[in-house]
C-alpha cells in the first residue's frame, strides 16, 4: 500500500463530477481537522471553497470563524476577497460553542460556492458514538459522505469513555459497560442500518476513514480490512495530525 498525503484523493471521482461537491463528514475521531484539511486543499484550485456546519461547533485557531448572525445575507463575495477557504457558522450560542446552519440555509450556501465541506453531527471529541434522532441526517444534496471513526476507540472497553452516549450504544448494540468494542462490534456500527448509515441516504456516495493510524496502525489497518469485507465504498486509513494517509482497496 502506498502512503499519499494529499487528502483530496480519497474523493477519485471527484474531477469527473458534473455538480458542485458538496462533502458532509460524519462520526468522530477528526471530523475538525478533516474539515479544515480539505478547506485548505480544496481552495488551491478552487476560488470559492465553504467550511461549515449543520450541528455545533468549537472556535477554532485554524481558521477565523465568520458569523451571520440573525442575517444569512453576509457578503460571501466580499469576504472572499480576503479569505480562502471561509470558515462560517450561524451565531456564538455560548462561551466557546457556535450553531451551524439549517439544512435548508446550507442548501443557499452550497449553490454559490464551488466546494463545500461540512460537519454533520457531533461527537464530544470521542472517536466512536451511538446516534440519536436529534442527529441530523446528511442531505440528499450532499455529493459524499466521509464516515469517521477514531483507532483509539478500537478494542477499548465500552467503559474506558470512548463512545459518545455510552447508555445508547449499549441498548443499540447488546453490549455492557465491560464488553470490549472490538473490529467486528465496529464494523456493523460503521455499516448497518441501525448504526451510522441510519443518517446517510443512499443517493450520497460513502467513503470510510480511519483516523489516528500513527498511534495505532495495526488497529486501523486491521479496521480496514475488516470494512473491505462487507462494503465496496473506498477505504482508508491515516493520520491527519501527520497529513498521511492509505488505501485498504
Amino acid at each position: 500500500m502506498t502512503l499519499s498525503t494529499s487528502f483530496l484523493d480519497i474523493f477519485p471521482s471527484a474531477s469527473q463530477e458534473s455538480c458542485k461537491l458538496c462533502i458532509a463528514l460524519l462520526g468522530g475521531g477528526g471530523k475538525t481537522s478533516l474539515l479544515f484539511q480539505l478547506g485548505r486543499e480544496f481552495a488551491v484550485e478552487n476560488d470559492h471553497v465553504l467550511m461549515t456546519s449543520i450541528t455545533k461547533a468549537e472556535p477554532s485557531t485554524n481558521f477565523p470563524i465568520n458569523l451571520t448572525g440573525s442575517s444569512t445575507e453576509i457578503s460571501l463575495s466580499q469576504l472572499y476577497k480576503s479569505q480562502n477557504p471561509i470558515y462560517l457558522l450561524h451565531e456564538q450560542i455560548r462561551d466557546y460553542k457556535y450553531s451551524g446552519f439549517s439544512v435548508s440555509q446550507l442548501e443557499v450556501f452550497h449553490q454559490k460556492m464551488d466546494v463545500t465541506i461540512f460537519e454533520c453531527d457531533g461527537s464530544r471529541n470521542l472517536p466512536l458514538k451511538a446516534h440519536n434522532q436529534r442527529d441530523p441526517v446528511v442531505p440528499d444534496f450532499a455529493t459524499h459522505v466521509v464516515i469517521m471513526i477514531g483507532a483509539d476507540a478500537i478494542n477499548t472497553k465500552l467503559s474506558n469513555g470512548k463512545v459518545h452516549r455510552p447508555e445508547l450504544f449499549k441498548s443499540l448494540w447488546d453490549v455492557q459497560d465491560d464488553s470490549t468494542i472490538d473490529i467486528d462490534l465496529i464494523t456493523k456500527v460503521l455499516t448497518r442500518k441501525k448504526g451510522y448509515l441510519s443518517k446517510i441516504p443512499d443517493s450520497v456516495k460513502r467513503i470510510y476513514f480511519i483516523n489516528k493510524a500513527e498511534a495505532f496502525p495495526v488497529e486501523a489497518e486491521a479496521l480496514a480490512t475488516s470494512l473491505s469485507k462487507v462494503t465496496t465504498d473506498p477505504i482508508y486509513f491515516g493520520s491527519l495530525h501527520k497529513l498521511w494517509w492509505k488505501s485498504i482497496s
